[in-house]
């Protein structure tokens, strides 16, 4: 099987596990340990899989790149983003 890639998002970490979203796509939950040491949340993070001698081998890298691009995107979302009508201060019940 030739090697193939994915896109990791790290949506969230919390007690050991790491919610990232795959290509965009479905969510999932794996153990911390997996993921490069330290990750965190809102990284990207590029995936390959490749086969060797009957294993399948994973290699989780921190995309820098791909995960400032997502940062400046977001960015960009919050500040076209309507100002809303919330005075701030304390939560009103």
């Amino acid at each position: 099987m030739p090697e193939t890639s994915r896109t990791w998002t790290v949506d969230s970490i919390e007690e050991g596990i790491a919610a990232v979203q795959e290509d965009g796509g479905r969510m999932v939950r794996l153990p911390l340990w997996l993921l490069p040491d330290g990750v965190r949340e809102g990284d990207v993070l590029s995936v390959a899989r490749r086969e060797e001698d009957g294993a399948a081998v994973l290699t989780v890298r921190v995309d820098h790149d791909a995960t400032e691009r997502a940062l400046e995107r977001s960015r960009e979302q919050v500040e076209k983003a309507p100002p809303g009508n919330d005075p701030g201060g304390h939560i009103v019940l």
